[in-house]
């Protein structure tokens, strides 16, 4: 890890302008908080790029964009100037309204470039990425983002910045995508990266002496990423052998405390007991420089409240001692959120299932008064069709059981459960939705239980999803069969339809947010099982031929019952 000095600091306003020697491709990360301070750097930044006769290329909000035009007037611009700098707005660049594609975005960052590149010219670029709120595997998006930012502005020996909202990036992103910059960037200072592999300082940015005012303004930072971490909305603890050396100021408002009573305080007594071998075998893991990966704990604040949070770990070195540091964001309002949706989608199957269930209940209803009204008349007895009548009465009762679990408030109770029984009460269940729509259901479900470990009412929720869209995927008179077998240790669940199928170039966006085929879909449906069984420790895969027909395959581990 790269060791940082004061010689390695500098102020923006230094770093982005003309006194800047660029001698080879620099890629710097800027997370910005405060936006009067990101306005200044972008003016910085432009301005020593028009000095220096360079190309500029500015991505950005058309609010921003038009500010920057405004004071570039008030300080002396020309318009022949201001023409030859290529602004874009960053909402169309980047397709905030859709999932974060870093091929796509990386060849339009290529296109837009390349004709800049070949004036000859030193060329210059700042954009300001934004994303999708609530898309699925935005570190890994981000990350591939950056590295082939990283190598593009490498090969063209350019000057890049790539700017973040700071209250928008989760921490755990920003530490990763530090790994492929030169140098991390805050609205107040500039520091060469630590996670860079080189000891030395990168030599692609290198002050001149003769800065003049700008020198008498350079304010010498005591830790290179105090600020940074000191502002970040996300908890930052740092600990070193098992104690807590370090704490930032949403660690402190998380724990309702202040540093004193945590400092030096042992990391075990924050953490709920439960979650003691998780976090220990992580921190072997971390140790040993294994792939980072977040997981989610509960901590106790001070005034024993619980705290549901997703922690991030990785080796840090902090006062020249080898330490860990922990990234914790708060996840209630996540958690509120999702289980909302999940509310939502299972009202949803519901308010779709109403009319067909009112359609199956109605003929073992028909039957029974049919029944009665015989006996009644003497015609038969009672006793003789008993067997029919009980066999209506608890098929009725299973459908209208199944109506009113939809409407419950969402239980977070994980216990043991038989899933052959569940998934055979759901496909009586569905089985009225299948008969209104002209479909055949069949389902082969053993008789060898099937124990998970598992929160019914989600399981029971995916089920209903998946064979729900099956059904609407299958034309009238087709068919649709649900498998249920035991695995290698998993309980596996096939369902099987001989419908449209899915179009192969959407097939890799399916359980994505608001993508969805339908016409008055909302997407959130599949996104909402793959997180239930995921939470599980499973997974969701699912194969398909246009025209041909989907299957969808569902593991779930097993569990030996006691």
């Amino acid at each position: 890890m790269a060791t940082i000095t004061a010689r390695h600091i500098i102020q923006p306003e230094a770093a982005l302008s003309k006194n800047t020697i660029i001698t080879n491709g620099t890629h710097i990360s800027y997370v910005s908080t405060e936006f009067n301070k990101y306005i200044e750097n972008a003016l910085y930044f432009i301005t020593a790029g028009i000095e220096l006769n360079q190309e500029i290329l500015f991505i950005d909000s058309n609010k921003v964009l038009k500010l920057l035009n405004e004071r570039l007037k008030e300080q002396g611009t020309t318009q022949a100037q201001l023409e030859k700098i290529n602004f874009i707005d960053n909402m169309e660049f980047y397709e905030a309204n859709t999932p974060l594609d870093p091929d796509k975005i990386m060849h339009k960052f290529a296109s837009a470039l390349t004709p800049l590149l070949n004036t000859r010219n030193p060329v210059r670029h700042w954009g300001k990425v934004i994303w999708l709120e609530g898309q699925k595997n935005l570190l890994e998006r981000l990350s591939k983002y950056e590295a082939a930012a990283n190598q593009f502005i490498k090969k063209s020996n350019s000057f890049g910045i790539c700017a973040f909202d700071g209250m928008q990036l989760p921490a755990s992103v920003h530490m990763e995508i530090m790994k492929f910059n030169h140098y991390i960037m805050s609205d107040n200072e500039l520091v060469v990266s630590s996670f860079q592999d080189s000891e030395n300082l990168h030599p692609s940015i290198r002050r001149e002496m003769n800065y003049k005012n700008a020198l008498s303004t350079l304010k010498i930072a005591q830790s290179h990423y105090a600020r940074i971490i000191e502002e970040m909305p996300d908890a930052v603890f740092i600990t070193s052998r098992g104690n807590i050396a370090y704490t930032n100021k949403s660690a402190l408002k998380l724990m309702e405390a202040d540093s004193a009573q945590l400092h030096n305080k042992v990391v075990w007594e924050i953490i709920d007991p439960a979650f003691h071998e998780q976090i220990k075998a992580k921190a072997v893991g971390v140790l040993k420089r294994e792939r980072f990966s977040t997981c989610e704990i509960q901590l106790i604040a001070l005034t024993g409240k619980k705290v549901d949070v997703e922690v991030l770990s990785f080796p840090f070195v902090f006062e020249d001692k080898k330490t860990i540091i922990h990234i914790a964001r708060n996840i209630k309002e996540r958690k509120e959120n999702h289980d909302l949706m999940i509310r939502n989608e299972k009202l949803e199957i519901a308010g779709q299932l109403a009319a067909s269930i009112a359609h199956e209940i109605r003929n073992p209803l028909t039957a029974i008064k049919g029944f009665m009204k015989l006996a009644e008349q003497g015609s038969l007895h009672i006793k003789d069709v008993y067997p029919i009548l009980d066999a209506e009465i608890n098929r009725i009762e299973t459908i209208a059981s199944e109506l009113l679990l939809l409407g419950k408030p969402v239980s977070t109770e994980i216990k043991v459960m038989d899933l052959s029984k569940l998934l055979y009460d759901i496909c009586t269940f569905m089985q009225s939705q299948a008969n209104m729509e002209n479909v055949i259901l069949h389902f082969n479900i053993p008789n060898k239980p099937l124990y998970c470990k598992c929160n019914g009412d989600q399981i029971k929720q995916v089920f209903m999803n998946i064979i729900k869209n099956a059904i609407e995927a299958v034309p009238s008179s087709g068919q649709i069969i649900v498998n249920a077998k035991e695995i290698e240790g998993d309980a596996m669940f096939e369902i099987i339809d001989n419908g449209v199928g899915i179009p192969i170039d959407i097939q890799n966006k399916l359980g994505e947010p608001f993508y969805t085929t339908k016409e008055k879909g909302t997407g959130l449906g599949l996104m909402v099982c793959y997180n239930i069984i995921e939470q599980h420790n499973g997974n969701i895969r699912f194969h398909s031929i246009e025209g041909e027909g989907t299957t969808f395959i569902v593991s779930i581990p097993l569990i030996e019952e006691s």
